[in-house]
Parts: C-alpha cells; sequence; structure tokens
C-alpha cells in the first residue's frame, strides 16, 4: 500500500512539473513578444522624431514590424497642437499605438 501511494504522489508532483514547464515556455514566448513590440515601438518614435519625412505609414522587412499613421490635432487655448498617431504591428499580429508630435 505505500509504495502505491508513493508512486500515486511521485506521478502528481511529475505532472505538476511538467505544467510548470509548460506555463513557462508559454510565458516566455509572450515576454518576448511584449519586448519585440516595445523594441519596434522605440525605433519608429526615433525615426519619426529624427527624419521630418518620415514615410506615413511602410514596413521593415528586417526586423518584422510595420506602421500607419493618422494625422490628428487638439485645440489648446489659441494654438493647435498637432501630432501623429502611429499603430505599429509585429510579426505575431500584436500592435501599440505611440503619439508622436508634429
Amino acid at each position: 500500500m505505500e509504495v502505491l501511494v508513493a508512486t500515486a504522489v511521485a506521478g502528481l508532483v511529475i505532472t505538476a512539473g511538467f505544467r510548470l514547464i509548460a506555463m513557462s515556455y508559454r510565458l516566455l514566448g509572450e515576454i518576448q513578444g511584449e519586448r519585440d513590440l516595445i523594441s519596434a515601438a522605440q525605433e519608429v518614435w526615433l525615426r519619426f522624431r529624427v527624419d521630418e519625412d518620415m514615410p506615413s505609414s511602410g514596413n521593415d522587412d528586417k526586423k518584422g514590424y510595420s506602421w500607419s499613421t493618422e494625422d490628428m490635432s487638439v485645440p489648446v487655448d489659441s494654438y493647435e497642437l498637432k501630432y501623429r498617431k502611429v499603430t505599429i504591428k509585429i510579426g505575431d499580429g500584436r500592435s501599440t499605438v505611440i503619439y508622436v508630435a508634429k
């Protein structure tokens, strides 16, 4: 009887261990996807800040992302604040939005 209980407990521990490993790999993939998206957003933001002739849409095939923009403005007192809403998408379908002042 003791051997049967010990075998059952060992089976539960091994099953829990494999489940934990599988969850870790899934979370690691999600974290890597988020890091790729943040990296793409930083690069696009910098390119818009440095290059005034940056196209309103395009992609970077080497790094696996694309962007599209929408010109926007907000009235502030007697001034109109102009900016671009930039949507960035990476290869796995994730996307984010950044705002770049004009």
